[in-house]
């Protein structure tokens, strides 16, 4: 692990107005671009993120657990740089992979073979570099027989394993990944955590939000416990997780 920062946070937050905030995505960005109204100053605010500040090494493995409305995806979305924050900034140095949101730039129309090519694009991929690992990405998502088929034709886990198996090969330096393993079965979950410790032997910045924690557990080398938007915990994988667990009244071996 590096004593470089890939990644420093300071004093960021993201207020939202109540009722909007889950429409932080940038497809409801797009939607609602020429739908703005004024704003009107009686209606309650929200802070999904408050005031956090971390530095993260180059070659950290992150787990960043809480419950939902904690502010975990929308720590990683302002990163990503898909939402703006409200004050506070983040400075990220590498070139980052992200699968925040599955399926996010793939056309249901367009086949499985030119969603790679689509997909790739836009995570930043260059054409002669998805040409290079095409073979792998299709043989890793396991959907080969159905590449020709149009994605509109393809279940949620088959669409989540071409998803993750593009951004999987991405050549990036750090990678965000916000839950992705609930939407595939129990072989290919297994593949991903296998595909996640190969990333972080090779020394990529990785960031996981997960419900799992043994998935936490067994990837992350650091931990950050998040509630109503703040950090609670930052430390060692197995002390936060223990520590969010007796918060939580979870018997120790519950994962």
């Amino acid at each position: 692990m590096s004593n470089k920062p890939a990644i420093i946070v300071n004093q960021l937050s993201k207020q939202y107005e109540l009722g909007q905030v889950h429409e932080d995505s940038l497809k409801h960005t797009l939607q609602n671009w020429f739908k703005r109204k004024p704003e009107s100053s009686n209606k309650k605010k929200f802070l999904a993120v408050d005031n956090i500040s971390v530095t993260i090494q180059q070659g950290e493995v992150l787990g960043i657990l809480g419950h939902n409305g904690a502010g975990k995806s929308t720590l990683l979305k302002i990163l990503a740089r898909i939402v703006q924050p409200s004050s506070g900034y983040a400075e990220v140095y590498g070139r980052v992979g992200t699968l925040l949101e599955i399926g996010t730039g793939f056309h249901p129309d367009l086949t499985g073979m030119e969603n790679i090519y689509l997909n790739g694009a836009i995570l930043g991929m260059k054409e002669n570099e998805i040409k290079k690992k095409l073979d792998e990405i299709i043989d890793f998502s396991g959907v080969e027989q159905f590449i020709h088929t149009p994605v509109k034709y393809y279940s949620s886990g088959m669409t989540v394993r071409l998803a993750f198996s593009v951004a999987a090969h991405l050549e990036a330096d750090i990678i965000f990944l916000d839950e992705i393993w609930g939407a595939g079965d129990l072989d290919f979950s297994q593949k991903s955590v296998k595909k996640m410790k190969e990333m972080v032997k090779s020394g990529k910045t990785v960031l996981i939000i997960s419900h799992d924690l043994k998935i936490l557990s067994d990837l992350s080398t650091r931990c950050l416990w998040m509630k109503k938007g703040q950090v609670i915990r930052d430390g060692i994988p197995k002390e936060v997780i223990q520590e969010y667990k007796k918060a939580q009244n979870l018997p120790a071996d519950v994962s």
